[in-house]
């Protein structure tokens, strides 16, 4: 017996030094310049997670490009596993549950919550904060812009140390003089230019609101604010159209504001736009089975001799060597985003274009008609965009005040087709219910806004969805 006692003793000693001998191996050493104690006391720190903020304000690019055209019938779609997020988007039929809308709600979230770390974590009064402190409150301000322009007026969360998250919607009053808030004291401090591509600047920031003055039918401010960025020397019409838009090209003069892409972190937009039998000009391209077209009826609206159109696929020679009609069949193809020869498969770095001066010039073009009727001035600016597209000038005496603003309406279509800006632009026109109901849609009132996300809604008990839905 004292011999089993002994050996249960010398097993149990064993296994303990076992144990511990494990745990030592277990424990994971973690090398890092960044301590819980200094990671948001320190600019590296902070600056993580800003990067953090403007990633998740970015990828709203690929999934939410798609709210605008569909919407507006400006293009359609055909085949693919995409179809089932964009055949709801296109015949009015999409509700809470729709995917992409609870991914575009998250991605501004998760964008305004690191936001708020920083700003929070950046109140030194430091040259270095400032500049910090500038950069996140644009952040802040884009994603409730991109909530209002979807969804309306949302739960305003302006603190990283709120401990209850269920919080009501906003007033539209206040979420819009919010987002007029954080963009007007970001501007001041933000730079003209930043050494980093795709980081917030003074003319971004100044692009934006203008944007949002215009879409918020405040034609006094938007007219004020377009004319201090025609006084900047950052910005122009870039000559050639096609090279707006060129890979060569990118952070060319015209372009305010962009999503930024690149082949590791894009988007599929060439992919989601061209047929499988379509000749691919590098060998790493890859499209996907579905496509977006054009319809007739716009291409055919173009004047003669626009130079825009010439960035259409009216025509192409198939893989097998066949001549494939677009035009007359409604199948027309942009070619706005070119293929990219450094492309990772489906993905493209293409960037997106948010704000271009061209997008300036006709937002002043409109907010000066909307105040004081059809002016030489209003006309100037109108031709020219139209100048650069090759096409002849507009007259005054051609135009009330009604006709120049559904011309207006006209040449931005012509102007930014394929950049995701009609649905917000016959929003503001106020056609863009009857238009949907032209085409056939059983399009209500209410689709002016898309529902909050199901998943918010079941999240947060103080929330209430949009009208209709």
């Amino acid at each position: 017996m004292n011999n089993i006692i002994k050996s249960i003793k010398v097993a149990f000693l064993f296994c303990s030094i076992m144990l511990l001998s494990c745990e030592n191996i277990l424990e994971e050493k973690v090398y890092s310049e960044l301590t819980p104690e200094n990671f948001l006391s320190s600019a590296s720190g902070k600056t993580s997670v800003l990067n953090s903020a403007y990633g998740s304000v970015q990828f709203k690019g690929f999934p939410a490009f798609f709210f605008s055209p569909y919407t507006s019938g400006e293009q359609w779609n055909r085949g693919g596993s995409i179809e089932a997020e964009i055949t709801p988007l296109s015949n009015f039929t999409w509700d809470s549950n729709l995917q992409w809308m609870g991914q575009s709600w998250s991605a501004m979230y998760n964008a305004i919550r690191d936001a708020n770390i920083v700003i929070d974590n950046s109140q030194s009064g430091s040259e270095a904060d400032k500049k910090l402190l500038a950069e996140a409150r644009f952040v802040r301000a884009l994603s409730y812009y991109f909530l209002y322009k979807w969804f309306g007026p949302t739960p305003l969360i302006i603190s990283s140390t709120i401990t209850d998250f269920n919080i009501p919607r906003s007033s539209d009053a206040d979420m819009k003089a919010f987002i007029e808030k954080e963009f007007s004291e970001a501007i001041p401090i933000l730079p003209a230019s930043q050494a980093q591509y795709g980081r917030a600047t003074k003319g971004g920031a100044m692009g934006l609101l203008c944007k949002f003055y215009l879409n918020t039918k405040q034609w006094q401010k938007c007219t004020d604010i377009a004319k201090q960025i025609l006084t900047l020397s950052n910005y122009e019409l870039n000559a050639n159209y096609k090279n707006i838009f060129g890979l060569a090209y990118e952070g060319n003069k015209e372009l305010l504001w962009v999503t930024p892409a690149s082949p590791q972190a894009g988007h599929n937009l060439v992919a989601l736009t061209f047929p499988t039998d379509y000749p691919l000009p590098y060998p790493n391209n890859q499209v996907f089975a579905a496509r977006s077209y054009f319809f007739d009826s716009f291409i055919n609206s173009f004047e003669e001799g626009d130079l825009r159109r010439q960035m259409m696929v009216t025509e192409y020679t198939s893989t097998a060597g066949k001549k494939i009609n677009l035009l007359g069949v409604d199948q027309t193809l942009s070619y706005k985003f070119e293929f990219d020869p450094n492309a990772v498969g489906a993905t493209q770095s293409n960037d997106l274009p948010e704000v271009r001066y061209s997008d300036i010039l006709l937002s002043l073009a409109e907010s000066l008609n909307e105040l004081n009727g059809p002016t030489q001035e209003s006309i100037d600016l109108i031709n020219k965009v139209r100048q650069r597209a090759g096409i002849k000038p507009v007259l005054l005496s051609n135009f009330d005040k009604d006709g120049l603003r559904k011309h207006i309406l006209k040449e931005r279509s012509w102007e930014f087709f394929a950049e995701s800006k009609s649905r917000e632009d016959q929003i503001r026109h106020g056609v863009f219910i009857s238009s949907a109901i032209a085409r056939g849609k059983n399009a209500k009132p209410f689709h002016v806004l898309f529902p909050i996300p199901l998943t918010e809604i079941n999240a947060n008990p103080k929330l209430v969805q949009n009208e209709g839905y």
